[in-house]
């Protein structure tokens, strides 16, 4: 069963703009490869964090809308997981309204 969900993630500061862009495409691939279906990407780009994750005072902040598979959700948190450029992450399950 298929739902709707919102991950954000924040990515080390250390990276470069293009570097950015590509652990975005490998996101999007895993959304992809696990039959989930994009619906809206938000960058936010670097900001400051409010408090130091692994030695960084900031992160580029990177926003997925997505459907996907609720069995598959766990793959796409192994990948968060196992991403050394991923400082922070989480996933919610999104409430439809209607």
């Amino acid at each position: 069963m298929k739902a709707k969900y919102e991950s954000m993630y924040i990515v080390s500061p250390v990276l470069s703009a293009d570097e950015v862009d590509k652990e975005q495409e490998k996101v999007l691939k895993v959304i992809d490869d696990f039959e989930g279906e994009l619906i809206k990407t938000d960058n936010w780009g670097k900001k400051n964090l409010a408090y130091e994750i692994q030695k960084h005072k900031e992160g580029y902040y990177l926003i997925n809308y997505f459907n996907m598979d609720t069995q598959q959700i766990k793959e796409l948190e192994r990948h968060y997981r196992i991403n050394e450029s991923i400082i922070r992450y989480n996933i919610l399950k999104l409430e439809e309204l209607e």
